[in-house]
């Protein structure tokens, strides 16, 4: 056991057990103050070591611990910011009956926040009159979330009780869960997908979730595509620089979590509210939902249950349905999207072309949405996870354009054959055409413009910098991402971000020199 600091608050340790035991009952026995190494060396001595663990639930301040059966670990979280000082602690078991509990180590010992980053694990002595054994408790500085179901988690609904428990609140609701992703579905690391619900028929429920807020459902993202565990979550924190929460789709709240899943450790995670289409086309006011339509680019090796078309300009990729207020017309809103990309790329055309163009792409959105394209060097987010709003209003149809999973960004792939990072365009055509034609003789002024004023603000070598350190130290000082990559890697070690910030920095100069050739 590490012994970072010597004989320091054993008078509160003391004091927490005492009120844990006071308050505790029968059925929920407290873990005593550590005993003495006669005491333990007493107990083992007078008893059997059992094969089994005697105790597999501990709460703390009335919220269930993670735990992990197969290695016999408890997981408690204390929060980030409490120093050498240990927060106030009730541990107790409930329906632990005929068993009693102590530390065999003293935690007190060492400074809060060295033992949550170093991820030290205390045991904890249990023992009936016949028997004892030793179980383990980490210190986590990231909510714990807990994840449970009758059988093993699938693409289908499944019944589950979920609990968070962190410093800043608990939650603990019924729910029906389900794995979702797309490239991360052949991975063995999980993502997944909670609505919560009550009653018998599993109606659907509002929670309060701590870091989230008020919610429905909520997604846990593996990041299997990213080693980081950060380009997601910085392109959330980038887009919100950029768009207003109250639009529709607009920015995600995210934050780090750790998860077990049926009582196994299953690693950390980006915790994050999904998109609701009903409620995100509200915020465009009461009628929406029965003008408006959403469609998702994604690829079709990966289509799921929802009715698609396919994308004409690019094989294998299609546009998803996720809202349509008629039934049997649910792409007719698209249709005039579908024309513009298929109008050939020549001279003879781009007069049509920037007819049509002008007619119905929400300009501002669109230029927004390449900007956050190109800036983020996010590959994957124009022939997949890019949303397509179709507004509909007094007969003419608008698109605008929104983002969705951005892990595969910020540098991830690289050119092939150098190995160098792409510091070139990404390929979203319509925006690219229309840059280039100059549509209506206003979209470079546009585009230089709106350039400056993101590259002035959020587009910042310094801005990214800030960013991904903050997700760095959450990730190491909790302990977790060492934790995470022992779990999937077989070997502990630290974040590191410096890749992404290299990227931005390159990035942003070189687009730079890319728009200044588009200037007026």
């Amino acid at each position: 056991m590490n012994r970072l600091r010597i004989g320091t608050a054993m008078a509160a340790l003391f004091g927490v057990m005492a009120l844990a035991v006071r308050w505790g009952s029968p059925y929920a026995p407290a873990v005593k103050p550590v005993l003495e190494i006669e005491e333990i060396w007493a107990i083992e001595d007078a008893r059997e070591e059992s094969d089994a663990p005697l105790v597999t639930a501990l709460e703390s301040n009335g919220m269930r611990l993670g735990y992990d059966a197969q290695e016999n670990t408890f997981y408690c979280s204390v929060g980030l910011d409490n120093g050498e000082e240990w927060p106030e602690l009730r541990l107790s078991a409930p329906g632990a009956k005929g068993v009693q509990l102590a530390f065999a180590d003293d935690y007190t010992y060492d400074w809060c926040a060295d033992a949550v980053r170093d991820g030290v694990a205390y045991q904890i002595l249990t023992y009936t009159q016949t028997e004892f054994a030793y179980a383990q408790i980490v210190f986590t500085g990231l909510p714990i979330v807990t994840l449970s179901t009758d059988g093993e988690l699938d693409y289908a609904d499944m019944d589950a009780q979920v609990t968070l428990a962190s410093p800043d609140g608990a939650l603990a609701a019924k729910a029906v869960a389900h794995l979702r992703g797309a490239g991360s579905r052949f991975s063995e690391k999980k993502s997944y997908r909670i609505n919560f619900v009550h009653g018998p028929k599993n109606s659907g429920a509002v929670a309060e979730v701590p870091g989230i807020g008020r919610a429905d459902d909520i997604i846990l993202l593996a990041g299997v595509m990213d080693d980081t565990l950060m380009r997601d979550r910085l392109s959330w924190d980038v887009y919100a620089m950029i768009a207003e929460e109250s639009e529709p789709y607009g920015p995600r709240k995210t934050q780090y979590v750790e998860l077990l899943v049926n009582d196994r450790y299953a690693g950390c995670y980006i915790m994050m509210e999904p998109v609701d289409d009903g409620e995100e086309l509200l915020k465009r006011g009461a009628n929406a939902p029965s003008t408006d339509s959403v469609y998702r680019t994604a690829q079709i090796e990966y289509a799921g249950e929802r009715p698609y078309v396919e994308n004409p300009m690019r094989e294998g990729s299609i546009y998803e349905l996720y809202h349509a207020p008629a039934a049997g017309h649910e792409f007719d809103a698209l249709e005039l999207y579908l024309a513009l990309e298929q109008l050939p790329r020549d001279e003879a055309h781009d007069a049509a072309f920037e007819r049509l163009a002008l007619e119905v792409i929400d300009l501002a959105s669109l230029l927004r949405y390449d900007l956050l394209v190109q800036a983020g060097g996010m590959s994957d987010n124009v022939f997949n996870n890019m949303y397509v709003i179709a507004r509909r209003e007094n007969g003419r149809v608008t698109y605008s354009f929104a983002p969705w999973d951005m892990d595969l960004t910020w540098g991830r792939f690289k050119e092939e054959e150098s190995g160098e990072f792409y510091h070139g365009l990404f390929s979203f055509d319509v925006a690219q055409r229309m840059i280039e034609i100059d549509a209506g003789g206003v979209t470079r002024r546009m585009l230089t413009d709106m350039w400056a004023s993101l590259r002035g603000r959020v587009f910042r070598e310094d801005v990214i910098r800030q960013l991904v350190d903050g997700y760095t130290r959450e990730l190491d000082d909790s302990g977790a991402y060492a934790r995470n990559a022992l779990r999937w890697r077989g070997e502990a070690c630290a974040a590191d971000g410096d890749e992404i910030v290299s990227f931005a920095g390159e990035h942003f100069a070189a687009l730079d020199a890319i728009f200044a050739a588009y200037a007026p």
